[in-house]
């Protein structure tokens, strides 16, 4: 009698597992979950009258919202290319700023009536809301499911995810859709990234940022190089003194980057395992049994693998020959934001040399995101990080040399929680 039951609920969770759309499923269902992160913990203090969100210049509340969510103006990136919620108002001549911290990334574009941002939830992955800029009405934080219209595609495998893209903008900032397109992650070329965005500070190498696209005789697209100490490189397009910091730059771009491929790794691997573990009870439920069923188990090694390599920075692009820096002010800022050990390390700490962090380890491991991973799959990742750190048998396309693999291991003992353990 227990064939038949057995035999259907095992096709249940294989089917779950080979689906995408994790979010949309219990326990997940993101639509009908109410969130519960930093955004709607600041929305309760503004409604309580506990928090002011005042207007200051042409960047409105912005400022202020930084402010609240510990997110530092240093951390400003621009882009012009019209890849976003308000597309029409970004072009070359009034680029879009991007602002981000650990949890929380917060979008601006000069003139708009509403600020955007995307914030980590523990149940949800990341959510995503507005903020009005208007000074005559009251500002909340509003939850914009429509941005999931871009943000949980193919794009972003079907699962709520952060989209960065290099393309080739034509004079308006458009996407030209015959050149084509690269995602911006730690293994792309730096020669194929930033497309449509403005970069500033110390680099030498070749990339497709801070300018419009050209077709040569031979029917291929490229951008002419174009060297940019600060913002001030560009005042024929737009007035620099608008945005709330002088730079888009190099530092803040590569780091962002690879914040962005750990986040939402982090987010498709929680919402994934949550609905496994879900149909893993129903079936355990009518068969008596307990723990994870054999098929859950195995994905869940394989996630825990996936994102100890993006932690470990594995298939990072190699920075020795690019010369460059990062701007003090956003190094000093980002840093700031990590927990130190007792002998002064931490992560976040770049170096740009070789390769974005001096310790070669995402500083998304201390992050919200990495703490609301189910503790099946937190507790698997933490075992292969204290494998590759104590023992050495680090994972595939990760570099770590003796030195490195001894500062991590002795700075996750101090400030990572588990991972003694």
């Amino acid at each position: 009698m227990r064939r038949l039951p057995l035999l259907v609920c095992l096709a249940a969770v294989a089917s779950t597992a080979s689906a995408q759309g994790f979010h949309l499923r219990r326990p997940n269902r993101y639509k009908q979950t109410a969130a519960d992160n930093a955004i709607t913990a600041l929305d309760r203090r503004v409604a309580a009258g506990e928090v002011q969100l005042p207007v200051d210049g042409r960047s409105g509340r912005l400022r202020a919202l930084l402010h609240e969510l510990g997110v530092p103006e240093s951390s400003q990136t621009l882009v012009f290319s019209k890849t976003s919620l308000q597309r029409h108002r970004v072009s070359p001549r009034s680029p879009r700023a991007l602002y981000f911290g650990p949890d929380v990334y917060v979008g601006w574009v000069p003139g708009a009536a509403a600020l955007e941002v995307a914030a980590s939830d523990p149940r949800l992955g990341v959510v995503f809301y507005t903020v009005s800029q208007d000074p005559e009405v009251v500002p909340r934080l509003v939850r914009d499911d429509s941005c999931l219209s871009c943000h949980a595609t193919s794009r972003t495998d079907d699962e709520p995810g952060l989209l960065l893209r290099s393309v080739f903008p034509d004079e308006n900032g458009d996407p030209i859709a015959s050149a084509g397109e690269a995602e911006m992650g730690l293994g792309t070329p730096l020669s194929e990234r930033w497309g449509g965005w403005l970069v500033t500070g110390t680099f030498a190498g070749a990339h497709r940022g801070n300018g419009v696209a050209v077709r040569d005789e031979r029917d291929r697209w490229s951008v002419p190089p174009r060297p940019a100490a600060d913002l001030g490189a560009f005042a024929e397009r737009f007035d620099a003194a608008d945005y709330l910091a002088p730079t888009s730059d190099v530092a803040a771009l590569l780091v962002l980057e690879q914040q962005v491929v750990v986040h939402n790794r982090l987010i498709r691997a929680a919402l994934q395992m949550r609905c496994l573990l879900e149909a893993d009870r129903v079936v355990n439920g009518m068969l008596g049994e307990t723990g994870m069923r054999e098929q859950t188990a195995e994905i869940c090694d394989d996630l825990a693998r996936a994102i100890a390599a993006d932690l470990l920075c594995g298939g990072e692009v190699s920075l020795r020959d690019a010369g460059a820096a990062p701007d003090a002010a956003f190094a000093r800022d980002f840093a700031a934001l990590w927990p130190r050990d007792t002998a002064g390390r931490q992560l976040g700490e770049l170096d740009l040399r070789e390769r974005v962090f001096a310790l070669p380890l995402s500083p998304m491991v201390h992050s919200a995101a990495f703490a609301a991973l189910p503790d099946e799959l937190r507790q698997r990742v933490l075992h292969r990080l204290h494998r590759a750190l104590a023992d050495g048998s680090a994972p595939r396309g990760v570099r770590l040399d003796a030195a490195q693999r001894d500062a991590l291991h002795g700075l996750l003992l101090e400030t990572l929680p588990g991972y003694r353990e």
